[in-house]
């Protein structure tokens, strides 16, 4: 604030020193002007010098003049006052009788703008007085009671410190000083951890209400909206019926983009939490291959999967979820094509991998791909479905990417490291379990 105060008051110094500037050199120019106005109608040398002469002496401060004409003698005339050496302001105006040039004496505006340095030092000094009083006031008033307040605390919660340096020599006393500081220093440490786990877990709390409070507010009228028109009836008119199955496709987009921003959102915020199980492959597979048929045989895509015998642990919501959006993505890019999804294991990892025979992508689709709002051609999404995927492999602690040629499909795989337990379970047992595998 001290800096900041300095700069206004010399740009302020400065600044109206060019005004008193300024201010000199308009009026020697009005002068001048006045001046040259006094010739207008003379004739003559002789005219020209006496109305010169008798404008001079009514132009005070303007000690001299000097008119340089064309075809005569330059014309110079003189007050008789003495301008300080490097005092002078000139001012030249054109007449119709030639170039008129003034020379006025500034020795006054000299003193006003030394006047306004001399100001404008002062206020410097002034702002630079009050920054060190209240420095001082600050120092006496807040950090002194401070440091002996820690001092005392110091003493009382660490009264071996002090008798040590009494009653002990000098080495002693330097060893028992850092235990001291090392065991205070650690026990800042877990109080910074501490709060700062707190907060952590009320920013989460807070997120996830907000975010529920949101869902809510929209998902609301979004529902109300469904049911009004889920019992609309178009009749025969052709054209009621395609924009009533436009209205409902709108609302189901719109339900999907909510979805989509509420889960990308929880999971920014850090409120989704992976709790691990023991399970199989195809315990997923089964449920997101009942939930994807519907739309597969729409389609007509034909899903074949592949490695449910897996035993893995790992959290089933979230690995449901992701795959559900792998393959559904495979699934709208790929129309009268198949799917493969498959698992595999890696040593302790687990590999999961969605490969499609559709239209593929582009190298720059490929790099942005699992960005918020990419869309993938064909595709009549918001680009949100990926994003979301990208949230819960890092949630899971896993890895996610893509390989792609133009025309000849695309390979999104997921690795999860030490998500693999036990040995991979046998054929018949995992069929016994699930025969639709």
């Amino acid at each position: 604030m001290t800096l900041v105060a300095l700069a206004l008051a010399g740009t302020l110094g400065v600044l109206h020193m060019r005004a008193l500037s300024g201010e000199a050199r308009t009026v020697a120019r009005i002068q001048a002007i006045r001046l040259g106005a006094s010739i207008d109608a003379a004739t003559g040398d002789d005219a020209v010098r006496y109305a010169l002469t008798r404008a001079l002496s009514r132009s005070a401060p303007t000690e001299s003049l000097t008119l340089r004409r064309d075809d005569a003698p330059d014309l110079v005339i003189d007050s008789g006052r003495q301008t300080p050496a490097g005092r002078a302001l000139r001012v030249r105006l054109n007449t119709p009788l030639g170039e008129l040039e003034t020379v006025s004496d500034a020795t006054s505006l000299r003193e006003r703008q030394a006047a306004a340095a001399f100001m404008t030092l002062l206020l410097c000094c002034g702002v630079l007085a009050v920054f060190l009083f209240t420095r001082r006031a600050l120092e006496r008033n807040v950090i002194e009671p401070i440091e002996g307040m820690r001092d005392r605390i110091d003493a009382f919660l660490h009264p071996r410190r002090s008798t040590t340096r009494e009653h002990s020599d000098g080495e002693l006393a330097t060893i028992d000083a850092l235990l001291d500081e090392l065991v205070d220093l650690r026990r800042r440490h877990d109080m910074a951890m501490a709060d700062a786990l707190r907060q952590r877990l009320h920013d989460i709390a807070r997120h996830t209400r907000f975010i529920e409070q949101v869902g809510d507010h929209f998902r609301q009228p979004l529902q109300a909206l469904a049911l009004f028109v889920a019992g609309m009836q178009p009749g025969e008119d052709l054209r009621q019926r395609a924009v009533l199955g436009q209205m409902r496709t709108s609302l189901t987009r719109l339900n999907e983009l909510l979805d989509g921003l509420l889960a990308m959102a929880r999971f920014d915020a850090g409120a989704v939490e992976p709790h691990a199980i023991d399970l199989i492959t195809s315990d997923l597979f089964v449920r997101e291959r009942a939930a994807i048929d519907d739309d597969a045989r729409r389609l007509g895509v034909d899903i074949h999967w592949r490695g449910g015998r897996i035993p893995l642990h790992s959290d089933a919501t979230l690995l449901g979820e992701l795959i559900h959006r792998l393959v559904s993505n495979a699934v709208i890019s790929t129309p009268n094509g198949r799917v493969l999804v498959a698992a595999r294991r890696r040593g302790d990892a687990v590999r999961l991998e969605v490969r499609d025979n559709g239209m593929g992508l582009e190298p720059t689709q490929q790099e942005r791909v699992f960005e918020e709002f990419t869309r993938l051609p064909g595709h009549a999404g918001y680009g949100i479905s990926l994003a979301v995927a990208r949230r819960i492999v890092d949630t899971l602690g896993g890895s996610i990417g893509v390989r792609s040629s133009p025309g000849r499909g695309t390979l999104f795989w997921v690795q999860l490291d030490g998500a693999a337990v036990g040995p991979p379970l046998k054929a018949a047992s995992m069929l016994s379990r699930h025969p639709a595998l």
